[in-house]
């Protein structure tokens, strides 16, 4: 699980990675970076839409992606000024973890080093 430091909270931060950021995508997610000089070490956040399925799809998918990125605190070199913004797109939630977590850490590692 990401600690409070390693989440990104506010709305407006959301919004600004997500139309101002660097892109990649995966097939079943994109994933968003912006550098922010105002942040305190790597932050994440997750959207999950109602496109990808019921209410308790998409928490485990939540649940799923915050625990990719807990691990990808210890494994990518993730700048510590950067904003990653996860969004997962329609059918994230019928793939098995091996393959998010191979789509997501390939995702984050592309959108890193762009």
């Amino acid at each position: 699980m990401l600690g409070r430091a390693h989440r990104v909270t506010h709305p407006d931060d959301f919004r600004a990675a997500v139309r101002k950021g660097r892109r990649a995508t995966a097939e079943h997610a994109v994933i968003h970076r912006l550098r922010s000089p105002s942040a305190d070490g790597p932050r994440f956040g997750v959207i999950v839409s109602k496109q990808v399925g019921s209410a308790v799809v998409r928490n485990r998918v939540r649940r799923r992606i915050q625990a990719v990125c807990a691990m990808a605190i210890a494994d990518i070199p993730v700048p510590p000024t950067d904003l990653i913004v996860i969004r997962a797109l329609p059918g994230a939630g019928e793939i098995d973890w091996d393959t998010l977590r191979a789509e997501i850490d390939g995702g984050v590692r592309r959108v890193v080093t762009a």
